[in-house]
């Protein structure tokens, strides 16, 4: 077995799996946040708020923002996992 960066092979296949399945996993449940997030933003902001706006735009930046975060945080948590497991 090669080892590339004093990592042998069998590890980086594992390390790749476990970003591709962070990524996965973040996208499934920031999908779901995401949808939550724009039902409850449309909600309040068709019922509680009277402003110049169109409220199914605000709403979908808020689901955006949740959709990303959910995203970043699973494939940050996953970086570092690896990080401390190859320690």
């Amino acid at each position: 077995m090669t080892a590339a960066y004093g990592i042998p092979e069998k590890v980086q296949l594992r390390s790749r799996v476990d970003l591709y399945l962070s990524a996965a996993l973040g996208t499934a449940f920031g999908l779901l946040g995401a949808a939550c997030a724009f039902v409850i933003s449309y909600g309040e902001y068709k019922r509680n708020w009277s402003f110049r706006g169109n409220a199914t735009h605000m709403a979908m930046r808020s689901a955006l923002v949740t959709f990303l975060f959910f995203l970043i945080a699973a494939i940050g948590l996953g970086v570092i996992f690896q990080y401390v497991s190859w320690r």
